[in-house]
C-alpha cells in the first residue's frame, strides 16, 4: 500500500470550483465533455465545461438537491432528486434558473418518515437510476439511523430494494462480474451485491471495513476503475481510498488537504482524470476553512475509469 498527500508530486489537484457548502454527485458526461455536480443545501446544480474551463450555475429548486444527471437523447434534460421527489429538469446549461421542473414521483410520504430526503444517486450501465434516502437530524444533531432506503427508477417507475438504511450514498457496478457496490455512510464498510441486467440485487456481502485498516471518517462517494478496483471518499477523514473488491485489500490511501471529500468519478478525454467534490459541513459549530468545499480534478492517479451513464427515460 502507498500513502500520499496532495502535496506529493505524484498527484496534481486542480481546483475547478469555488467552495460549496456540500458539493457532491459529480458526473462526467462524455457526450458534451461536461461534468455536472450539485450543492445540496442550496438547491444549485453546476456544469463544468472541460474544453473551456468555465463553470455555470443554475437554481433547480428551493429544496435540497441530491443529484442531477443527463438524460439519453437530449443535452438539456436531466433527472434530479429534490427533497423526497424524483424530478425531470430542463436546463440549457447556461441560464441561472432552470426552465422546467416536473415531478416524476414523490416518495416516503408517510408521516412517520417526515423529514426524509433523497441523498446519493447514480445511473447504472443499463440506464437505470439508483438513489437512496436518509432521515433528518435528531435532537442530538445526528442523522436518525435506519430511516432511509434504496430505490431504482426505470422509465419513471420507482422500485424499493433496501430498507433500514442510515445515509444512502455511493454506488458502482462491475458489468463483467455483474456486481453492484454500495455505501451507507453510517456503516463504515463496503457492501457488494449480485445484480442482473433487469436490476434485481441479491447476496449481500461486506467486502471491506474501515476499522481494521484504520481509515478515519465515513464512506461517502464511490467509483470503479478499469481494473475493477474501487475508489472511495472518506468524508471527515480527508482521504481517498483505493481497494480491491475481490480480496478486500487496501491498495492506496491519498490524504487530501480538505477534510470532507464527498463524491468521486472518472472523466476527461481519456477517462484518466478523477473528479472529486468536497464539502464544508460545520463541525462543532465551526466551518472548515478554504479550500473545503472545492471541487477538484485529480491527475496522475495511474488509473482510468468509465464515463457517466445517462438516464434512459
Amino acid at each position: 500500500m502507498s500513502i500520499h498527500d496532495d502535496s506529493n508530486k505524484k498527484y496534481e489537484f486542480i481546483p475547478i470550483s469555488d467552495p460549496l457548502d456540500v458539493g457532491t454527485r459529480i458526473h462526467y458526461d462524455e457526450c458534451t465533455n461536461n461534468a455536472f455536480f450539485v450543492d445540496v443545501p442550496n438547491g444549485n446544480a453546476y456544469r463544468y465545461d472541460l474544453a473551456s474551463g468555465n463553470v455555470t450555475k443554475t437554481k433547480v429548486g428551493n429544496e435540497p438537491i441530491a443529484f442531477m444527471f443527463p438524460v439519453v437523447g437530449s443535452n438539456n434534460k436531466f433527472i434530479a432528486g429534490l427533497s423526497n421527489k424524483f424530478v425531470s429538469v430542463e436546463w440549457d446549461g447556461v441560464s441561472p434558473q432552470v426552465s422546467k421542473v416536473e415531478i416524476i414521483k414523490e416518495i416516503e410520504t408517510d408521516p412517520q418518515l417526515k423529514g426524509n430526503r433523497l441523498n446519493g444517486g447514480k445511473v447504472d450501465p443499463w440506464g437505470r437510476l439508483w438513489a437512496g434516502t436518509m432521515g433528518p437530524a435528531g435532537a442530538d444533531g445526528e442523522t436518525i439511523p435506519q430511516r432511509g432506503a434504496l430505490y431504482s427508477v426505470e422509465k419513471g417507475s420507482v422500485k424499493k430494494h433496501l430498507s433500514n438504511i442510515g445515509i444512502s450514498n455511493g454506488l458502482a457496478w462491475n458489468t463483467k462480474k455483474m456486481k453492484m457496490y454500495y455505501l451507507d455512510t453510517l456503516q463504515p464498510k463496503v457492501f457488494q451485491y449480485d445484480i442482473t441486467k433487469d436490476g434485481a440485487i441479491s447476496n449481500e456481502k461486506v467486502i471491506f471495513e474501515f476499522g481494521p485498516h484504520k481509515i478515519g471518517g465515513k464512506p461517502d462517494g464511490l467509483t470503479i476503475d478499469t481494473d475493477g478496483n474501487l475508489w472511495i471518499t472518506a468524508i471527515f477523514g480527508s482521504t481517498l481510498v483505493k481497494i480491491n473488491p475481490d480480496d478486500g485489500k487496501l491498495l492506496e490511501k491519498i490524504v487530501m488537504s480538505t477534510p470532507q471529500p464527498t463524491s468521486i468519478s472518472f472523466g476527461g478525454k481519456n477517462l484518466n482524470e478523477m473528479f472529486v467534490t468536497t464539502a464544508r459541513i460545520p463541525v462543532d459549530g465551526k466551518i472548515p476553512p478554504n479550500p473545503a468545499g472545492t471541487t477538484y480534478i485529480v491527475r496522475n492517479s495511474g488509473s482510468s475509469g468509465f464515463k457517466g451513464d445517462r438516464y434512459q427515460s
